[in-house]
């Protein structure tokens, strides 16, 4: 039987004792007969009046509740946010993420020649893309950029908080500047985007949020008592945003990666990469490739949240913790 939306509510807090967000419309069969039925908040933007759908019962731990499916969805193409995303694992992201259908909104603190290629890729693989200068440490600059990117594409399904640095020093060696500076970008930053993007996934019912954050924030590492705290901080900040915002239908997950083929790894000292090397039990680096499947398969597994996933190699099962 072919059902008619007539009107409808979107509700963007959560509705004891459901503890989710929903639609709620009236529709009417072709016998003029109406019902009330709920409508999946993944549909939240794109509703209208007159829709044609059909309704369901569906069999809920609440007894059965009347569903109405559109049919006439208007499709828009998802958008992912990736900060840090000119170059290393933020750019590899971006490409997976293309792959996949998503539009690319690239934020970096410049733009450069990685950046340019980054976005050349993304734009042979049939996806709109864009470029906002973001500067994760100042809370105005990340307000601004999410606003550009609202204004461009309407909308944030995904967040990549990818944006990192290292200012490596053992503890009486390192000056409050380098800590500071780590912990603004590194973790800070992850908070200032994260709490810039969530009201807009909220009004399109909801999204994802990938923590990039690191092994040396589960076991440590010397010289790293920086680092290693903004790391360790992602995955509090993932436990708690993913209690606290699945109602909403946004999921937050951490990724951990050990040494990646970056930049920034292959700065480190060949000493301490040749001891990672030993104690991993696959003595390579990882690719950033490798780490962008694994996001691409967390944004698509909707059953994943509130979770860290380790991606080292099997480096945390051979490291000791004391």
């Amino acid at each position: 039987m072919v059902w008619k939306l007539i009107t409808y509510t979107e509700l963007y807090a959560p509705v004891p004792p459901y503890k989710s967000t929903f639609a709620i419309g009236v529709v009417e069969d072709e016998k003029g007969n109406r019902v009330i039925a709920r409508i999946d908040r993944k549909y939240f933007g794109r509703l209208k009046s007159n829709m044609i759908g059909e309704v369901i019962d569906e069999w809920t731990a609440f007894g059965a509740l009347k569903k109405f499916i559109p049919k006439e969805e208007v499709r828009t193409p998802k958008v992912a946010l990736i900060t840090g995303g000119s170059g290393g694992i933020g750019s590899a992201i971006a490409i997976e993420l293309a792959k996949a259908g998503y539009a690319i909104a690239l934020s970096d603190v410049v733009y450069n020649k990685d950046t340019e290629k980054t976005l050349e890729i993304v734009k042979s693989l049939g996806v709109d893309s864009m470029f906002v200068a973001i500067d994760v440490s100042n809370r105005e600059s990340v307000e601004k950029g999410v606003s550009e990117v609202i204004n461009k594409f309407g909308r944030i399904d995904v967040l990549i908080n990818n944006a990192g640095i290292t200012r490596d020093a053992y503890l009486q060696r390192m000056t409050p500047e380098d800590w500071d500076t780590v912990i603004k970008i590194n973790l800070t930053g992850a908070f200032y985007c994260s709490r810039a993007v969530v009201p807009h996934m909220t009004r399109y019912g909801g999204g994802v949020v990938v923590n990039i954050s690191s092994i040396v924030g589960l076991i440590g590492n010397v010289g790293q008592t920086n680092y290693a705290a903004s790391k360790s901080g992602l995955i509090g900040i993932t436990y708690t945003l993913a209690k606290e915002l699945a109602p909403y239908g946004i999921r937050v997950v951490a990724i951990a990666p050990g040494f990646v083929k970056t930049r920034m790894a292959l700065a480190v000292p060949k000493s301490i990469l040749r001891d990672y090397l030993k104690r991993s039990p696959i003595p390579r680096l990882i690719e950033p490739e490798e780490v962008a499947k694994l996001v691409r398969h967390v944004v698509e597994n909707e059953a994943l949240n509130g979770v860290v996933i380790p991606i080292d190699l099997g480096l945390t099962i051979s490291s000791p913790r004391a």
